[in-house]
């Protein structure tokens, strides 16, 4: 029986938190920038949405990866880690901006987050060979 020696890697949640980073945040601002500058945003903005969930995605795919003894929890942190970091600016830009900081919103889109990167750990540990 094998024993884990803990349910979270840090440097595997780091590199799939700086990965939804780097794929989410400039499809992120390209949405907003879309949705507040077109007449018809629809079909970018939709675009824009799943590149952000494949990111998630992405990050929990390369966190389980890097943790085969904990695939889950890795991948779900690193989606939620890398969403905070982008949801952070996100907030502040608000804030600055006068804007309303919406609680209801930011929640289910962690919930989005943490769903996305728990498939892509659920892909990671499919493409696994078995022993």
């Amino acid at each position: 029986m094998r024993v884990r020696s803990s349910l979270l890697a840090p440097l595997a949640v780091g590199a799939g938190a700086v990965l939804v980073v780097v794929i989410a945040l400039p499809a992120a601002l390209v949405g907003e920038a879309a949705a507040d500058g077109e007449d018809d945003p629809s079909r970018l903005v939709l675009l824009c949405f799943v590149v952000v969930l494949l990111a998630f995605a992405a990050g929990g795919w390369l966190a389980a990866r890097r943790a085969p003894d904990a695939p889950f929890s890795n991948g779900a942190v690193a989606a939620v880690v890398g969403f905070a970091v982008i949801q952070l600016g996100g907030v502040v830009a608000n804030v600055v901006q006068d804007d309303p900081v919406r609680l209801a919103s930011i929640a289910f889109s962690a919930l989005l987050a943490t769903a996305s990167g728990l498939v892509g750990a659920i892909v990671a540990t499919r493409q696994r060979p078995t022993p």
